[in-house]
């Protein structure tokens, strides 16, 4: 009996083993799982149904219309991306010990599956035959290894011949001289934390984390920071981004030429922010002006930040996942697919939701203007009214 026990336990830590063969489950809800597979000893565990050759022999035979609108990259892009994972060291693609590992294919198939679909995850292990604990697994590796390995490559902060084919675009295209770009923020629903849950409690009443993004005239991302809770003001989370920080310290180097970004008014106003007027009622008619200039100005990021939740539409639904602090890595990672499909596929607007809602930002600046900044502000708006 005592063999047959250890018999048990053993059999049990093997099922243990991660799906890809590379990891050892961490979960509590494994651990229980373990505890539970000895004591009821004498029950014989089902296997889980699940389908079988979804990604191996279902996808292939898609067409690209329906592989696109399925995994929201085209088949190219997907075999590029798969091909730019196979070179990271965080992507398992030997066969160590246990179970085959899952194909790096399939790895980025099952990841952009979550991104794209509103779907929990215990679907998710289903349709691609692994479990639950895997798949989670899976998605935070894929995306770390993008984020550590591609987002400097992708998510840059334009320099030398990009900063001035930018601020030429924006004048040309807006009218606003040496204009670099547009910051706003957004909300990401999530699953209500364990921990202090009141504070991501934002002014529309839901859970979320906030999710502060600068893009220039062509609608890519040059800066994205994803870390404070939906209740924060957007000021704050400003002034705790390393964008805030470089600019300050460095804003030469970050704005060359006297250039700038805009934003709207929740923004400090800064000689490198410029922010519009606050409407006490006693605007003149230059104010006034100035302040829609930005407003319609301001579009442009509004719409990438919709093509961002409209190709990964796991962004503007639910975040199911159980720890927060996995949730900002996921966010960016979708911001490093987001600007590799703006810079290599046709038809973006297709995935540009009609029906997405420009966040209004209601918030006012808490912080003092400062002169030099109130001055620069004050030039660029007689050369644009």
């Amino acid at each position: 009996m005592a063999g047959i026990r250890r018999l048990a336990i053993f059999n049990a830590f093997l099922d243990l083993v991660d799906d890809d063969g590379y990891q050892l489950a961490e979960s509590i809800d494994d651990g229980i799982f373990l505890l539970m597979s000895v004591s009821n000893k004498n029950k014989e565990r089902q296997p889980a149904v699940r389908i079988i050759g979804y990604a191996e022999q279902v996808v292939p035979s898609y067409t690209d219309s329906v592989f696109r609108s399925h995994f929201r990259l085209s088949r190219q892009s997907a075999e590029t991306v798969t091909r730019l994972l196979g070179a990271c060291p965080g992507i398992p693609t030997v066969h160590r010990r246990g179970r085959p590992p899952v194909s790096v294919e399939k790895q980025l198939l099952l990841t952009l599956w979550v991104l794209g679909n509103p779907e929990c995850l215990r679907s998710v292990s289903d349709r691609f035959n692994v479990t639950k604990s895997s798949v989670y697994r899976i998605v935070r590796r894929v995306c770390s290894a993008l984020v550590d390995n591609c987002a400097k490559t992708f998510i840059r902060w334009p320099q030398g011949e990009r900063a001035v084919e930018i601020m030429q675009k924006f004048e040309q295209n807006n009218g606003l001289p040496r204009c670099l770009g547009i910051v706003d923020g957004t909300h990401i629903p999530i699953k209500a934390p364990r921990v202090h849950p009141e504070q991501y409690v934002n002014r529309k009443k839901f859970h979320s984390l906030q999710l502060q993004a600068v893009c220039d005239c062509d609608r890519l991302f040059t800066d994205v920071y994803c870390a404070f809770p939906g209740s924060v003001h957007d000021a704050r989370v400003l002034r705790n981004s390393p964008l805030y920080k470089a600019s300050e310290n460095h804003e030469s180097d970050m704005f060359p030429g006297d250039s700038y970004i805009i934003g709207d008014r929740a923004y400090p106003l800064k000689t490198w922010l410029i922010t519009g007027f606050k409407d006490n009622g006693r605007l003149s008619r230059e104010q006034n002006r100035f302040n829609f200039i930005l407003s319609s100005k301001r579009i442009k990021v509004e719409h990438t930040i919709g093509l961002l939740k409209g190709r990964f539409r796991k962004l503007k639904v639910f975040m199911d996942l159980d720890l927060v602090e996995d949730i900002p890595l996921i966010v960016i990672a979708a911001c490093v697919l987001h600007n590799f499909c703006m810079l290599n596929e046709d038809d973006v607007d297709d995935f540009l939701d009609p029906q997405h809602e420009n966040e209004i930002n209601d918030f006012e600046n808490i912080f003092g203007d400062p002169e030099e900044a109130v001055q620069k502000r004050a030039e660029i708006m007689e050369m644009v009214c």
